[in-house]
């Protein structure tokens, strides 16, 4: 007949059962961060990457994931006195450790096609999803990311982990001996158990900074500092961030607790007057010079994912991007240019409502009533021009038909209006049946306006690219030079799309322009494509996108093309070419006719000015890319005290509380 354990045996017992789940549960998600840098590793940048850095960070974060899972049971461990104790504890235990166990796998199965797609773990534009169309993005899942294997890896490794749970809980060890400590030791051994826990929940011992994103940066390579992070923990500060800057009786997100934003305002555009600013006042613009060109047609094409790189010298001879590579030599190419947001509807909707994007859903918030001061649609039907909105997929998209209605667009043609509108790709008809709807709509129009947004260029990649002519199967088919640079992280096959978006955007082009020559086009990229043709693009390839204008001897207007800008400054910028000398309109931006490499360019996480770019990553902390070198510096440093560094993080803030303010509380 055994003895009957004493409580203090029992709490041990317990306690050793709960650190033996502990360890497994660290080590689970240490084995997950491995599994990411090894699928991974040709993201790895640097020359002597710091493995055991990134390890023994992701550690802090991790003990602070599990312990959480386990505070009920350690709290019961300590409190529950009762005949059935046991049971309770053993079934509180179990609940708590398959819960985690569960939500672990299944996360970090999901976070690694996540990363596949976005280039990093769980963030904000995972709750975008939200609005979006969830039949495509299932359809896209299911074509694209096999999500058969990933349910079987799933699948596997839950019954491994159910082995191991069945073991632990079955673990016994006697500990008879503890019954003969004195009660000073039984105090500070209990003592140091609960310290132990604190220590864990914090994810540091003692008084060390606890595990927060603010301290996660702490390596020189971007990719390893993106694996610090765990599944779980990325998935709530994405959701942290999507509901701090959506909730709208939330005080500014971007103002320090010393300002208001009158004071951020006068900061920024009026810092020698004694004059209260006012946010419609600051934003009113008149036309300088003033009917430089005076095009019948004016048409600006958002190409989905067609970012920079491709435009590239070192890609020239990939012949992927001929098209508008000849354009862009023909007319005026801005290359130091940023996208408005990391994703098409919110670069999309800054480009139409003017209203330069802070982390908000513009296309949500400013699909009823009036149309912003600041829309593109409201300033050229100001001017006499009739306003069109194209776009291959359906209005029900991201809301984008009552959107684009709000914002000024008389006609609206989606794929509805397209008499074939068959296509594979669940997101949109292919590019050229989009083009020719927009020949057909406008060959007998003049005076209009219009704004395309392209689709082929996106998951599930299901034109059939081979049958249009393009030529690359497999690695072996590239130029030598090119073979050497590639490392199988962009498809074949899947650049073959951007092969065929530029091929189609040529063919509208001539084919436009011969019928209506005095036609001006604008071109530019929704958003960086979050694919390269190997895994190590530098930070501008990683941001920018080309800014192009072609079409009634622009060439000969604007001869300088290297300033800096964004999305925000397109509207300015056509205006300046096309509205009469004092014309008044309403834009964030300046013309980049008016602004030269040196200006700062702000959008949301990332910046430029020169030949710098900048991202702004959590807190204080951010990366930068400057005469090819990528650094990651924390602006906490003294040293980076009274830097430029320092004044455009100060700067970025500023921009994005009015941003904010001008999305949530409106333009007055």
């Amino acid at each position: 007949m055994s003895k009957q354990k004493t409580k203090f045996q029992s709490v041990l017992e317990a306690t050793l059962k709960l650190a033996l789940y502990w360890l497994y549960g660290v080590t689970l998600l240490s084995l997950f961060r491995i599994t990411m840098i090894a699928i991974y590793h040709n993201k790895i940048t640097s020359e002597n990457p710091d493995f055991l850095q990134t390890l023994v960070t992701g550690f802090t974060f991790d003990t602070n994931v599990v312990t959480y899972f386990l505070l009920i049971p350690f709290l019961l461990n300590l409190t529950l006195f009762t005949p059935k104790r046991e049971i309770i504890l053993s079934k509180t235990r179990l609940f708590f450790i398959i819960f985690f166990t569960v939500i672990t796998l299944f996360l970090s199965i999901i976070t690694i096609t996540y990363f596949k797609e976005y280039d990093n773990q769980f963030n904000y534009n995972l709750f975008e999803g939200l609005y979006d169309d969830k039949v495509a993005i299932a359809k896209t899942i299911i074509d694209s990311y096999n999500p058969l294997l990933s349910l079987t890896i799933f699948v596997f490794f839950l019954l491994i982990s159910a082995m191991i749970i069945k073991r632990i809980e079955k673990f016994k060890i006697n500990l008879d001996s503890v019954n003969s400590l004195n009660i000073f030791n039984k105090i500070i051994l209990l003592t140091t158990i609960v310290l132990l826990f604190i220590f864990a929940l914090r994810g540091a011992i003692g008084f060390d900074r606890p595990a927060m994103r603010k301290w996660a940066y702490v390596t020189k390579d971007n990719f390893l500092n993106k694996t610090i992070i765990n599944p779980v923990k990325s998935l709530i500060y994405a959701y942290k961030d999507y509901k701090y800057l959506h909730n709208i009786d939330k005080t500014n997100p971007y103002l320090s607790k010393n300002k208001n934003i009158e004071t951020v305002m006068k900061e920024v555009y009026q810092p020698n007057s004694n004059q209260k600013p006012s946010l419609k006042n600051i934003i009113t613009k008149s036309v300088q010079k003033g009917s430089l060109l005076s095009p019948d047609h004016i048409i600006l094409v958002v190409m989905e994912s067609y970012d920079s790189w491709p435009l590239q010298d070192k890609f020239k001879d990939l012949h992927i991007s001929d098209n508008l590579r000849e354009i862009a030599k023909r007319g005026v190419h801005f290359k130091s240019f940023l996208p408005g947001s990391p994703n098409t509807m919110n670069s999309l909707a800054s480009i139409i409502s003017g209203i330069p994007y802070a982390g908000v859903n513009i296309s949500r918030l400013k699909a009823s009533g009036k149309a912003e001061t600041t829309s593109i649609f409201e300033q050229f039907k100001k001017l006499g021009y009739s306003t069109y909105f194209f776009y291959g997929g359906l209005s029900s998209w991201q809301n984008v038909g009552n959107f684009v209605k709000t914002q000024g667009a008389e006609h609206i043609m989606t794929s509805i209006d397209i008499d074939d509108n068959i296509s594979e790709n669940i997101w949109g008809v292919d590019d050229s049946k989009l083009f020719k709807l927009v020949t057909d709509t406008l060959q007998d129009k003049k005076k209009s306006f219009s704004i395309i947004m392209t689709t082929s260029y996106h998951p599930p990649y299901t034109v059939d690219v081979y049958k249009y002519g393009y030529k690359y199967h497999s690695k072996n088919d590239y130029p030598l030079k090119y073979q050497k640079l590639y490392d199988g992280s962009l498809k074949p096959y899947v650049l073959g799309h951007l092969w065929y978006s530029d091929q189609v955007l040529g063919t509208f082009v001539r084919n436009f322009q011969q019928k209506n020559p005095n036609t001006l086009f604008a071109f530019t990229g929704d958003h960086y494509s979050r694919r390269y043709f190997n895994a190590k693009p530098n930070l501008y390839e990683s941001s920018s996108v080309p800014f192009i204008l072609y079409g009634c001897q622009i060439e000969k207007k604007i001869k300088k093309s290297n300033a800096t800008g964004n999305h925000i400054n397109i509207m300015p910028t056509l205006l300046e070419l096309v509205a009469p000398k004092g014309f008044i309109y309403y834009s964030f931006a300046t013309p980049m006719i008016q602004r030269n490499k040196n200006d700062l360019t702000v959008t949301y996480k990332k910046a430029m000015k020169g030949n710098t770019v900048y991202e702004f990553l959590s807190g204080n902390t951010l990366k930068l890319f400057d005469i090819n070198k990528t650094r990651i510096i924390n602006l906490s440093d003294p040293k980076y005290l009274n830097s430029p560094h320092k004044e455009i993080h100060i700067k970025y803030k500023n921009l994005m509380a009015i941003y904010w303010h001008a999305t949530i509380k409106g333009i007055k």
